[in-house]
């Protein structure tokens, strides 16, 4: 179902160089792609966030710089813009997030394809009904799908090493039907995402202006049929 593996799904994958727009360009023609010690320690505070309950998308994006990520996607920085299909972007450790309220287009296919060209990116999504999507792709090709509240049900490239993330993570459970309690599913995945990219959302990311670069993103949300766009 994939177009191409991540081998071994290792640190380090074989790509043409991709520089331009990269906050730590490498002489070496590889995409590093994480660090494994994340934890969901790290993403406790999450649940303390006056965000925790609301509709996002986080993308997490590495090398680039938040320039270089409006770029790709063919967007005008405006910083007066607002309300549906907002982005912003910000600089982050090992990278940029893009965060965006209420909406999911880390998730979109063509966003995905575009910005993971010569790097590694991941993106944590929940909707308005605790709907949860987490994406991981390589250099244009997927590399994880999961549903991170039902992260036993998932497709990888690598399936063992996800297990093991995943089970590191705490995110490999038991529904109990009677306690209807879920486990912090929400920092497990944003764990994952680091460990995939090398990229952390801090607290401060979430505060106003602490993302700076924002666009409108509404064009990747049409479609020439009047459908939905499609997924990763």
């Amino acid at each position: 179902m994939y177009d191409e593996t991540e081998e071994g799904c290792s640190h380090r994958i074989p790509v043409d160089p991709v520089i331009d727009g990269m906050i730590r360009p490498s002489e070496e023609s590889v995409i590093v792609a994480g660090d494994r010690r994340a934890t969901t320690d790290v993403y406790a505070w999450w649940g303390q966030s006056r965000w925790a309950p609301a509709a996002f998308c986080f993308t997490f994006i590495a090398d680039l710089a938040p320039e270089e990520v409006l770029r790709r996607l063919g967007l005008t920085e405006d910083p007066e813009q607002q309300g549906f299909a907002t982005i912003e972007v910000g600089r982050a450790a090992g990278g940029s997030i893009m965060a965006e309220w209420d909406g999911h287009a880390g998730i979109l296919r063509d966003v995905v394809h575009t910005l993971s060209q010569g790097t590694s990116i991941a993106s944590v999504s929940r909707n308005v009904n605790h709907h949860s999507h987490f994406v991981h792709a390589v250099d244009g090709h997927i590399i994880a799908r999961l549903d991170p509240m039902y992260a036993h049900w998932s497709d990888s490239t690598s399936p063992e090493r996800l297990k093991e993330d995943l089970e590191e993570l705490g995110m490999i459970w038991d529904f109990d039907p009677e306690r209807e309690v879920f486990p912090p599913y929400i920092e497990g995945a944003l764990a994952l995402a680091e460990r995939h990219t090398g990229v952390r959302l801090e607290p401060r990311h979430l505060q106003p202006g602490a993302l700076p670069h924002r666009a409108s993103i509404a064009r990747y949300y049409e479609s020439p049929e009047g459908t939905f766009p499609k997924l990763a």
